[in-house]
């Protein structure tokens, strides 16, 4: 049987080369002989500003991710907060599909929705204010015509208020909100939600309109690194070191 492979918040960084080989060596093997590959986002730690970004370690991402490609692998990319200025020219770039957020996919037969899952937490309102901005087309055009200086500095200078912003929030704020989550399974048809974001990672089932639902949380790569694999009706969340050690 074919399998899926899902992965979120690799938050990948100079910082943490242990990690940056994990995804080397992900991306080389499993990746290029499963059926499909999804991103949901967050795969940069630094705030994305163009495909023009040389951050570290940018260019061994892509790098890692066109060679992919090449070889035959199926990436798609769900863009996450890092990368809320990410364009469809991302796939000329990298070989890897862009997906809208919220796009259900047929896994084996089943409908499944997948997000990056940040807009579930709707009782940060003021993150969800920013998002809107940064997500208006006229914002992203501004931004993306600025000078590549100017990119830069504002969206690294930019990360550190937010984490202390995120800080300063109670844990329940910053989580999915289980209204929100049925409202948005019900508006795709769905009984199956896939998304990250939250660094919540866990398979969670409830009742959704008489029948069973089932959520999966991706785990973030910061200490878990984790990734859901999908074979038929079969999910398993698992780390990727033990994934590759298979």
């Amino acid at each position: 049987m074919t399998r899926t492979l899902v992965i979120s918040d690799l938050h990948l960084s100079p910082v943490r080369p242990e990690k940056l080989e994990l995804f080397t060596r992900f991306m080389r093997g499993p990746a290029v002989n499963a059926a499909a590959t999804y991103i949901l986002g967050d795969l940069f730690e630094e705030f994305w500003v163009g495909n023009d970004d040389r951050t570290p370690p940018n260019t061994e991402i892509i790098n890692e991710l066109r060679d992919c490609t090449n070889k035959g692998g199926k990436i798609y990319f769900v863009r996450g907060n890092r990368e809320l200025m990410l364009t469809a020219s991302f796939e000329e770039l990298t070989g890897c599909g862009v997906l809208k957020d919220q796009t259900v996919v047929d896994l084996d037969g089943k409908n499944t929705l997948l997000m990056h899952g940040d807009v579930l937490c709707s009782r940060d309102w003021k993150y969800q204010a920013y998002r809107r901005i940064v997500e208006s087309g006229l914002s992203r055009k501004l931004f993306l015509n600025l000078p590549y200086r100017v990119r830069i500095a504002i969206a690294h200078g930019l990360r550190p208020h937010m984490q202390r912003s995120t800080g300063k929030k109670a844990a329940a704020i910053i989580d999915a909100d289980q209204e929100t989550i049925e409202r948005v399974m019900l508006s795709h048809g769905v009984s199956e939600l896939i998304h990250g974001h939250t660094h919540r990672p866990g398979i969670h089932e409830f009742e959704l309109a008489g029948g069973t639902a089932r959520r999966i949380v991706l785990g973030d790569w910061y200490d878990q690194d984790s990734v859901l694999v999908c074979e038929g009706e079969h999910r398993e969340l698992i780390s990727v070191r033990s994934y590759l050690g298979a």
